[in-house]
């Protein structure tokens, strides 16, 4: 069934043009939504995990791993889509593709795939099937490459005959997944890109296979194997959930690191031919809460889109497996070619109504100064439970200390942290979130983190957006950092600063 997750645009336009300033709270944003889940099932929320973007006549697509399981634990992520065209307005259109509750069936589970439409107007799936009883059942591997068709996105039919399997090796029989569809106008064809491992003289590799076709509607033993498009440079975790774009002259090849940092990492080329991959000193686009990111345009913009997971402890500890969508802007760096993730300009332009936040002393936020020698924390009242942007600049004095936004106050409190920070750490050099704050001394272990370095004296601009239990924190148009906090929304936030210099201004909040 589909669920309409807000109303129309224009309607919810009209109600926020308003210009007169509310306390937090009161204004109707007309379900406006910028993390969705997958859906929503008698109240609860069912996450999504590994999204799969796909642009196509206005309406962003974002097909994903419904976090969604079958009457045993063997069956499980069907893949489902939501839609959207201003990613605050979402709609669930239901599950596209679901596993097959069949023990000796190639699709028990379903692993992340693409989306593309081919010249006739059909619509291309191609997906991973996962079994994780394959041997016991007689299948060559766990994992294999599938293929469906659909003349319009709601009905799917699978090709049953289209099976494409790694190497006969042990190395690859769990690891051959997310396939990456997408036409080359150069060279006239079709690649598939394929997470996958591999060997050399070294020893066991990961990479990231292509394989060709002339056509979509290719047989799988059409499709035959080119190369090892790109071999991991700095480990040997799996690269998955692999997207490739063209923007201005450079080519970008994105993945996510299954490894120690989980983080989304890309590459680039120069021009189409180039033979050799190239990375930036920050080679990735955001942090560990921004995971399995898939780049996609929709007309002259770029977008990255992963998701942000829940905690293991459920309220505190690590990333888990499945959450809220995450979307950011991508800004290329005219010169170099650089990305950098910003604030989506729809969010600027729909949470645009100022709204009123009061110190703990009755005096509207506008503005503090810390002088770094000692603890100081000025707290706000409730954060309400609208989408909250906030907008503000930062200048560092002497690079020590940190100072940024602290949540999960349970009172009207100065000089106090709650249970979480947003910390820009001036030491250290990075944007940090801990969501284990025991006091001034203990913040615990790092939720995520990114590196920045500041400089003294330098003015940042900084937007901020909040939805639920999710926030990004955007950092003067370079960096972004997203982190899942459960007790923001209803309870107190503070600004603070433990042993540093700084002056945080133009505070704007806006619903």
């Amino acid at each position: 069934m589909k669920k309409m997750w807000a109303i129309p645009v224009l309607a919810a336009a009209i109600c926020l043009g308003a210009t007169a300033c509310a306390s937090g709270g009161e204004v109707n944003q007309n379900g406006a939504n910028v993390f969705p889940v997958s859906t929503s099932e008698e109240g609860l929320d069912i996450t999504m995990g590994d999204v799969m973007p796909f642009y196509d006549n206005g309406v962003m697509n974002i097909y994903h791993l419904r976090n969604s399981t079958g009457t045993n634990s063997m069956f499980y992520h069907p893949i489902a889509r939501v839609t959207t065209t201003d990613f605050i307005h979402y709609t669930d259109e239901g599950i596209a593709l679901n596993f097959e509750e069949e023990v000796s069936s190639v699709d028990t589970a379903l692993g992340t795939g693409s989306f593309i439409k081919d010249e006739n107007g059909l619509y291309h799936a191609f997906y991973t099937g996962h079994n994780d009883r394959a041997g016991e059942e007689g299948l060559p591997h766990t994992e294999v490459i599938r293929h469906a068709t659909s003349a319009d996105q709601k009905t799917w039919e699978k090709d049953e005959d289209f099976k494409i399997y790694g190497a006969k090796d042990d190395y690859t029989k769990n690891d051959f997944r997310d396939p990456y569809v997408y036409r080359d106008s150069v060279d006239n064809c079709y690649y598939m890109l394929i997470t996958t491992r591999d060997r050399n003289s070294s020893g066991e590799i990961a990479v990231i296979q292509r394989y060709t076709a002339t056509s979509l509607s290719a047989t799988s033993a059409q499709w035959t194997y080119v190369d090892n498009f790109f071999e991991n440079d700095e480990g040997t975790y799996n690269m998955e959930c692999p997207s490739y774009i063209e923007l201005n002259g450079y080519y970008y090849l994105a993945y996510s690191e299954q490894g120690d940092n989980r983080v989304t990492h890309y590459r680039y080329k120069t021009s189409h031919d180039d033979p050799e991959w190239h990375k930036f000193e920050r080679d990735s686009i955001d942090a560990s809460g921004f995971y399995a990111g898939r780049l996609e345009k929709a007309g002259e913009k770029l977008y990255a889109f992963a998701w942000c997971a829940r905690l293991s402890g459920g309220s505190s500890g690590g990333f888990d497996w499945g959450g809220n969508l995450v979307t950011h802007e991508l800004k290329q760096n005219a010169e170099t070619g650089e990305l950098s993730a910003v604030i989506p300009q729809n969010y600027k332009d729909y949470f645009s109504h100022e709204v009123t936040y009061n110190s703990v002393g009755g005096e509207k936020v506008s503005k503090y100064q810390f002088t770094g020698d000692k603890f100081s924390a000025y707290g706000v009242q409730k954060l309400s439970k609208n989408v909250t942007r906030m907008s503000f600049t930062v200048k560092p004095g002497a690079l020590g200390g940190d100072f940024g936004l602290s949540f999960g106050l349970d009172g009207d409190y100065n000089n106090r942290l709650g249970s979480a920070v947003m910390a820009f750490e001036l030491g250290a050099g990075s944007v940090t979130c801990y969501n284990g704050v025991s006091n001034v001394l203990r913040y615990g272990s790092p939720l995520a983190t990114v590196a920045y370095n500041f400089e003294q004296g330098k003015s940042y601009g900084v937007d901020v957006i909040i939805d639920g239990e999710v926030i990004t924190l955007y950092l003067n148009g370079e960096v972004a950092l997203t982190a899942r906090i459960t007790d923001m929304k209803g309870s107190n936030f503070a600004f603070y600063s433990n042993g540093a210099e700084a002056e945080i201004q133009d505070i704007k909040i806006y619903e």
